[in-house]
Order: C-alpha cells, then structure tokens, then sequence
C-alpha cells in the first residue's frame, strides 16, 4: 500500500486530489491539510510514501515546504500540483517525481501515480528534479540554466559561462562580469554541462575550456589559467593536471 498525504490550502483541490486518488487501490491517503507547517509536523511523526503539494500556499509555500521535507532522514516522494506552470523553473532544484497542472486530468494524473508506483519499486533510483523534468519533458533542447541574484532567477546559456566554482557551501557560476549563486553542487554542475567543454580542474573549479586565454606554469609542476574578461588566476591541481595537458594537446 502506498501512503500519501496531500497539502494544499484550497479546501476543493484537496477533495479534488482526493477522488481521483481513490480510484487507485494500492493508495492510501493518510491525510489531507490546508496549513503546511502541520503537515510538516505530522510528517516528522509519520512515514509516509509520497507528498502531494500546492505551489502557492501562504506562511509557507509549497517549494519552501518541499525543501524542509528533503531535510527527513528518510524523505517520501514529491509531486507538485499547481495551478502555475512558470512555477517549475523556480523549483528546478526541488527533488520531486512529477509537476502537474491543475485543472487535473485524469490520463495525465495516471502518469504520476505510474511513476510514483515504478520509483518505490527500485528505491535505488535517484528521483528526477524539477530542472530534469522541464529538460526532458517540456523542454528537451533546453540548453540554459536557472541561476540566482538578488532574489530574482536569471537564465543563462552555457556557453557563457567562464567557470563555476564552490565556497562557504555556496556554488557560484561565473559569467562575463557577472557571478549568479546556483543551487546545485558542483559535481551536480559538472553532470549538467558538456564534458568536452568543461574540465574539473580543481575540487572548488569547474572551468570551461574555451574561455581559456592564458595557461601559466605554477608551482610543483602545477598550472593556473586566466580565463577571458576575468582578472584572477584559477589553479589546476596536481592530480589533474595530466588530464588537463591532455584535454588542450599541450606535451
């Protein structure tokens, strides 16, 4: 049986979620809440399988939510359900199976029950994010990436990117003149972006080889690059260095 809980603050979607819900026999609603810090509470007490969450709730919204039940030790499955699609790049680094649009409908809802059914079936899948769901569903030559700044969420090409780079458990994506904060770690950055242009140079650099400008000898036969309209230096490290020398055919 699969257990469930459902959070939203308008009273008809939950009895909307509800219904369609119990057409399904291996579904088991444990409860239904209009306030979200109770259902956080309750979800602290209670193992349960899968969240059902509204995006725009007031207190707290159901992205903010999303973030605290990925804190539980052993958090359950997310799907949002919402009436806003602009919402699904604001929660491209939630964690969640699915994102849904009301009104509901039903071929569309089997979809998420069908993924949530294989996802408990092999524990050891990794869920999809948000960002994954948008690349591979809606968007599937999606080729920028959400970064943050001053509370607004910019859009970025790839290409642009010089490096990115970690810090005080804070990733950092670094463009011409500009330096955006992303959510993402940097060996999650690392997957996302080409491997042909992009080299772990460092354990806190991630470069793009092509912004590349000068490569100067350092200490221990070690190197450092400067990169295009940036003024400092970015080492490679010894234990990459040999694979860097072999990524730019320098002997």
């Amino acid at each position: 049986m699969i257990k469930v809980i459902l959070v939203d603050d308008e009273r008809p979607a939950l009895e909307e979620l509800t219904y369609l819900l119990k057409g399904y026999e291996d579904i088991q609603i444990l409860g239904t809440y209009t306030d979200p810090m109770i259902a956080l509470t309750e979800l602290h007490k209670t193992k349960v399988d899968a969240v059902f969450l509204d995006v725009s709730m007031p207190e707290m919204d159901g992205l903010r939510l999303a973030k605290e039940i990925m804190k539980l030790s052993l958090p359950p499955l997310i799907v949002f359900a919402t009436a806003f699609d602009e919402h699904a790049i604001q929660a491209f680094d939630i964690h969640a199976i699915d994102y849904i649009l009301k009104p509901l409908n039903e071929d569309r809802f089997d979809r998420t029950i069908q993924r949530i059914q294989d996802q408990l079936k092999n524990q050891n899948n990794q869920t999809l994010s948000i960002k994954d769901l948008i690349t591979n569903t809606l968007q599937p030559r999606y080729d920028r990436l959400p970064v943050w700044k001053n509370d607004r969420i910019y859009l970025i090409s790839k290409s642009d990117i010089l490096f990115c780079t970690t810090n005080d458990n804070e990733t950092n994506i670094v463009i011409k003149k500009e330096r955006y904060i992303v959510l993402e770690t940097l060996s999650e950055l690392e997957l996302q972006l080409d491997e042909k242009n992009f080299f772990r140079c460092h354990r806190s650099f991630l470069i793009n080889l092509d912004a590349i400008e000068e490569i100067i000898p350092w200490f221990n036969n070690t190197y450092a690059v400067k990169l295009l309209d940036y003024e400092e230096y970015i080492p490679v490290s010894r234990r990459n260095t040999k694979t860097f020398k072999g990524l730019i055919n320098m002997k």
